[in-house]
């Protein structure tokens, strides 16, 4: 009995924490248009409806920049055309089916740190078992996936031009415990 709790207990955090091995996985991108690929200076640039997958991460937008670094990490940097965004979404590490959406002009994601940026326009939401639970939009929008932190910046503290934040959160509350 000792050994089931045990191996349970060493389980439950592997369980909670599945989503983090999205770090782990192989990136994959996909694209209608074009690809150039400079192996001097290690830089990909594809075209036309560019996504990029890694484990349950996933970026989108009209072109994608791929840079890697001397150490073999990369920067993702997605941007779009016109009246497009660019759109990511990401598994959380929940017992609930929680998912981070964001969209912007732009977005950046530094594989080295687990770090998305949205720029210009961005929106963030959480939704979790279908439910929006929470949603932020400003003029940059920093998701660090390792700590699953969101921090959102107004227009002023990027351009001086004192745009607001909106930021909207819905506190769930506890499911009533059975009565017996």
């Amino acid at each position: 009995m000792r050994f089931l709790l045990a191996a349970l207990a060493l389980t439950l955090p592997m369980l909670a924490s599945a989503e983090r091995a999205d770090r782990f996985q192989k990136t994959v991108i996909s694209y209608d248009g074009d690809m150039h690929y400079d192996t001097v200076k290690g830089v990909s640039k594809f075209s036309d409806h560019v996504e990029a997958s890694k484990g349950s991460l996933l970026i989108s937008s009209d072109y994608l920049t791929a840079a890697q670094s001397p150490e073999g990490d990369y920067l993702y940097t997605v941007t779009s055309l016109k009246d497009n965004v660019a759109k990511f979404k990401q598994k959380q590490d929940s017992a609930n089916d929680k998912w981070v959406n964001g969209e912007g002009k732009s977005i950046a994601y530094r594989e080295k740190d687990d770090l998305l940026t949205i720029d210009d326009n961005a929106k963030v939401r959480i939704i979790e078992n279908g439910n929006v639970t929470g949603e932020a939009t400003g003029a940059k929008i920093t998701y660090d996936a390792k700590t699953e932190q969101i921090v959102v910046k107004s227009a002023s503290d990027t351009t001086g031009s004192g745009k607001k934040v909106r930021s909207m959160l819905i506190l769930m509350p506890k499911p009533a415990p059975l009565k017996k």
